[in-house]
């Protein structure tokens, strides 16, 4: 009886052991958990740093921005209408010529031989045309003699009026003020009616093509003004207006073209130099505009946020929007936000819906 007494205590100073090394790792373990609690419980209530833009009415523009190429007004390469042999040369590259200058002649010797022997044979026809003449009105000679002398003559006339034409067009002459820019053909070569003789080029008057896609039809007309600059000209930039609009869309690239006119004076500009023409296709006043990049998504649409002050704090509100036409980075507001509002411009990834913010800046 002693012996079970004294097994039984051994086994409960045994439980007892076992379960105190227990009980104080709880404690720990509560205790850690406490003060993780309390760490998170810190973290959670430390307030973000924002940045805030307070949105103001302002004007807004859009613009179409599309290439153009230059090209000049007048511009031809020269061919002669006759042929022949090259005579001479009057003019050389790169010089200005007026219109009317004598640029290239040609070889006539053959068309002057043929002038001289028809204005012979005209100076008989002529005079037997007036004897026939004389007689046919005083009842002597026959009718078929009067207007055979006459035909001839009129023939003879007009077979120098031809050789006379041919002479003339031996002499090619520039037929607008403009500038030699390249001589394909030498002194003796042969030249024949469309071979290329020379190029010639007046920059003083441009005009500039560009093709703007069919969308904006409605936006762009004659008339309108166009801001133009040119790659090539870092800083250049030139206003004018659109002189015409094509009526025509093309099928294929589903454009049509516009056409301006510069006045290019200072001939800093040439033939075939590329351009980038800026067209207003849209613009409001007292717009509420911000950056494109704050705008959102979510299943419910476009937000951004905003803060609000009260009671001392700072709190953030998510706002839906409308977003509108955007350019250059910036966004039109067209609903949802109102002047005066301050949104986040900084930190807003940071921030949720109610979170209280301290303002930066």
């Amino acid at each position: 009886m002693q012996k079970s007494g004294i097994f039984i205590i051994l086994i409960l100073l045994f439980l007892t052991a076992c379960n105190q090394p227990g009980k104080q790792e709880n404690n720990t373990g509560n205790e850690a958990f406490g003060q993780t609690d309390k760490s998170a419980g810190a973290n959670s209530g430390k307030r973000v740093a924002v940045e805030v833009l307070e949105v103001k009415p302002e004007n807004f523009s859009h613009y179409i921005e599309v290439n153009g190429t230059v090209q000049a007004e007048e511009e031809a390469i020269v061919s002669p209408e006759v042929g022949g042999r090259i005579k001479a040369i009057y003019i050389k590259e790169g010089q200005e010529v007026k219109k009317g200058k004598l640029l290239v002649s040609l070889n006539t010797s053959l068309i002057e031989s043929n002038i001289r022997e028809v204005k012979t044979s005209l100076k008989l026809a002529t005079l037997t045309y007036q004897k026939q003449e004389q007689l046919w009105n005083e009842k002597i000679g026959t009718e078929m003699q009067y207007l055979q002398a006459k035909n001839n003559k009129e023939t003879l006339e007009n077979k120098l009026h031809t050789l006379q034409t041919q002479l003339e067009m031996a002499k090619i002459k520039a037929s607008f003020d403009g500038i030699v820019d390249e001589i394909y053909v030498k002194t003796g070569e042969q030249a024949a009616p469309g071979m290329k003789i020379l190029h010639i080029v007046n920059i003083n008057k441009l005009k500039i093509y560009a093709d703007v896609s069919e969308r904006y039809l409605s936006s762009v007309h004659a008339g309108d003004i166009a801001e133009i600059s040119f790659p090539a000209f870092p800083g250049y930039t030139m206003e004018e207006e659109i002189f015409r609009t094509g009526k025509v869309i093309n099928e294929k690239s589903r454009t049509f073209r516009i056409e301006l006119k510069i006045d290019n004076r200072n001939k800093k500009l040439l033939p075939n130099l590329i351009s980038k023409i800026k067209l207003n296709d849209f613009s409001a006043n007292d717009a509420l505009v911000i950056p494109s990049y704050l705008i959102k998504q979510d299943v419910k649409g476009s937000y951004i946020y905003i803060t609000e002050s009260g009671d001392g704090k700072f709190t953030v509100k998510k706002v839906y929007i409308k977003p509108g036409i955007t350019y250059e980075g910036r966004t039109m507001i067209n609903s949802g936000l109102s002047s005066g509002d301050k949104i986040i411009v900084s930190g807003y990834n940071l921030v949720t819906n109610g979170s209280e913010v301290t303002i930066r800046g």
